[in-house]
């Protein structure tokens, strides 16, 4: 008996790029609270057995420890607001 070629393998051309690497697939506003709220959430809970995690929530409460994380997820998100330029006059 042969064997059958795997059907659930995909064969991609060689120019091919995953959806998630196309700009036009990019995300036109910037990230909303509840987003950040879920990012620090997972953060949080993947890094929870790391010891200085553990000790920034012992010493700083985990509601501390999420406003601190969202807040570095802002600071990372090229389309929030407190990354923007502003060149000239803005009136």
């Amino acid at each position: 008996m042969k064997k059958r070629p795997d059907k659930n393998i995909d064969e991609y051309p060689d120019d091919w790029e995953p959806p998630w690497m196309n700009p036009e697939n990019d995300r036109k506003t910037p990230y909303t609270e509840e987003e950040l709220e879920q990012f620090a959430e997972g953060f949080i809970s993947s890094m929870n057995d790391i010891a200085e995690v553990k000790s920034m929530i012992d010493r700083q409460g985990e509601e501390k420890v999420k406003e601190i994380l969202k807040e570095g997820f802002r600071k990372q998100d090229e389309k929030n607001l407190i990354n923007i330029d502003v060149e000239g006059s803005v009136h």
